[in-house]
């Protein structure tokens, strides 16, 4: 009788993995200057080593919650 192949263990199974999405996607809105400003500001705050927490942040914009 044939010696059958036993599947592997789940731990060895190729996980699947989705396709990644085009990264040619065209853009359906453009970004205001204050908020290209303010993405600018925070880049330059995180690259700087300053983070803020989201108790700060939303005491900043003036949001309860």
């Amino acid at each position: 009788m044939p010696k059958l192949e036993e599947a592997p263990p789940a731990r060895t199974r190729r996980r699947e993995v989705p396709p990644a999405r085009p990264q040619t996607e065209p853009v359906d809105e453009e970004l205001s200057e204050k908020a290209m400003r303010a993405i600018k500001e925070g880049r330059a705050d995180h690259a700087a080593g300053r983070t803020f927490t989201m108790a700060e942040i939303k005491r900043e914009l003036g949001i309860e919650s």
